[in-house]
């Protein structure tokens, strides 16, 4: 469990160029939950997931994962096993001389034998779409950023952290690949991982979230269930954010006094609703 008190996080403090990216946020990310975080750029979205593993420490307030608090030096020296980080840019993260090093790093740091090694590694390339047997003598470099992409999250997915933290896992990838990874990840939630993904894909986050929590300069400005959020267009609208086309539809039709409900997220949904406006209309056409 992550739990988010009072936090303040300004860069470059006491300086002329001081700025405060975050701002009182307060936060609790319960075990095996699915938490997108949403917000337009500079909102403080990756600063605040880059607390939860230890990278950034508060100027003011505390982080807390399963209890522990990240400014102690101790507890940041090993939470990378508990929690594990895809950076925004994949770049970041890579710098083995090929493939299979760069996903087997985590898992050599554990101390875990070769041969365990070799079944993860190959495991999590296959789990993010790559061929073990095709990739992993590549340079990381030589791939697309794509593909790149895919590697930094298949070194995170090898040594099996309980939390993942994932900022924009898919961008770059074209919608198969993105359905891909976000299957993937739900699938993790089902084996008992806490996910946490920024996105600006809303359409994605209302299909997958438990949870979409809504940053707008630095401060938490809503949160709640997919169809809470969502179903306030125009607040959304209001912060920098799209929302989900059904959403917006079923929104525009509730403005011009139709009976539909604004709780839609998904073209499914979007499509009984208007059945319940023109039931006969929709039948005949079939």
């Amino acid at each position: 469990m992550i739990l988010v008190e009072h936090l303040t996080h300004i860069y470059a403090p006491g300086t002329p160029l001081a700025l405060t990216s975050l701002e009182d946020v307060s936060l609790r990310i319960e075990e095996g939950e699915f938490v997108v975080l949403a917000g337009a750029t500079g909102s403080g979205k990756t600063t605040l997931v880059q607390h939860f593993n230890g990278l950034l420490l508060p100027t003011a307030g505390r982080v807390l994962v399963d209890g522990r608090d990240t400014r102690d030096k101790l507890v940041r020296q090993d939470l990378w096993r508990t929690v594990g980080l895809l950076f925004q840019n994949p770049e970041q993260q890579l710098f083995e001389e090929n493939v299979f090093a760069e996903v087997a790093f985590g898992c050599r740091n554990l101390g875990l034998d070769e041969g365990t090694i070799e079944v993860r590694v190959r495991r999590a390339l296959e789990m993010v779409g790559l061929d073990p047997a095709q990739f992993g003598t590549l340079s990381p470099f030589a791939l697309s950023q794509g593909q790149r992409r895919r590697v930094a999250l298949a070194s995170v997915l090898a040594y099996r952290p309980r939390v993942l933290i994932l900022d924009e896992p898919t961008s770059g990838l074209d919608p198969a690949g993105r359905e891909q990874i976000w299957q993937l990840l739900k699938a993790m939630q089902q084996h008992d991982h806490t996910v946490v993904v920024i996105t600006h894909h809303m359409e994605d986050a209302a299909r997958y979230a438990d949870r979409v929590v809504v940053l707008h300069r630095g401060k938490i400005y809503c949160q709640g269930p997919p169809r809470q959020v969502f179903g306030d267009p125009e607040g959304l609208r209001a912060v920098g954010l799209d929302v989900p086309m059904p959403c917006e539809l079923m929104y525009r039709l509730r403005q011009r006094g139709l009976p539909v409900s604004t709780g839609v997220l998904t073209l499914d949904e979007a499509e009984t609703e208007l059945k319940k406006l023109v039931p006969h209309e929709m039948d005949s056409s079939k």
